[in-house]
């Protein structure tokens, strides 16, 4: 499941103490504590918080005044980027959100997440719209994909990606050129690193969780999982606010 937290989440994730800054997928408070992020802004922070080139990206082009939603070569590299991590599509449109995209395509639905479908013998030609999930394996097709690009917070902005021959029906919304450089060179940040479970993660029961690349989906009832999120958050290991949300394999962990 992708898509805006519940009350209850927020709250789970709003229970976190005052976050001074991150690296990778550690967090750090402002008591000097570090917490290892397995949640990873759903999905955004895949390659960890800081991903590589963004910040120098974003310094660059504000350097160069483009604050404003004017034309750039940046939408192009954007789609470009995309296109290469998600290849089977013909192009792209970018919109100010989720939203507001789902509300151009006249969807009349939110995307399905490829987490909620079986990982193997997947026939999503029946979904209009799925969710676009870096580095999972095998992931299923579709006729309108919207990418989860790997920038936490940054910006609500949501590219989509269509198949098909021509020009898409439909057109981008106007960004600025700095939004577009930082997705650009997120989208370009991401790799295939080496990533296992690891007994911080899975306290006791490493089959509680079905890995699919980078991502874990928890496979239990909801009382187990709110007992392992509270075990978890005692030690500093935020995982996903529901068991019906995906956590992420941080970058760099060992099984032990």
């Amino acid at each position: 499941m992708f898509g805006p937290l519940s009350p209850d989440e927020s709250a789970l994730i709003a229970r976190l103490p005052r976050i001074n800054r991150a690296r990778e997928h550690h967090l750090y408070t402002s008591e000097g504590t570090r917490w290892l992020d397995c949640w990873a802004d759903g999905g955004r922070a895949l390659m960890g918080h800081r991903p590589k080139g963004v910040s120098l990206r974003l310094k660059n082009e504000i350097a160069r005044g483009l604050y404003a939603p004017y034309p750039s070569h940046w939408e192009k590299r954007l789609e470009g980027a995309l296109l290469r991590l998600f290849p089977g599509y013909s192009g792209m449109r970018i919109f100010r959100s989720a939203e507001r995209a789902t509300g151009a395509l006249k969807l009349g639905e939110s995307p399905v997440d490829p987490l909620d479908l079986p990982p193997t013998g997947v026939d999503a030609g029946s979904v209009p719209a799925l969710w676009g999930r870096p580095l999972l394996p095998g992931h299923p097709a579709a006729d309108f994909l919207f990418p989860i690009v790997p920038l936490p917070g940054l910006s609500d902005a949501q590219p989509v990606l269509f198949r098909g021959g021509g020009e898409a029906p439909f057109t981008s919304d106007s960004l600025s050129p700095v939004i577009l450089a930082a997705l650009s060179r997120s989208c370009a940040s991401v790799k295939d690193v080496p990533r296992n479970g690891n007994s911080l993660i899975s306290p006791g029961n490493a089959d509680i969780w079905e890995e699919r690349g980078p991502y874990m989906m928890f496979r239990g009832n909801d009382g187990e999982y709110r007992e392992l999120f509270e075990t978890l958050f005692s030690r500093r290991v935020l995982i996903a606010p529901s068991g019906n949300r995906g956590s992420i394999i941080p970058i760099g962990l060992v099984r032990t």
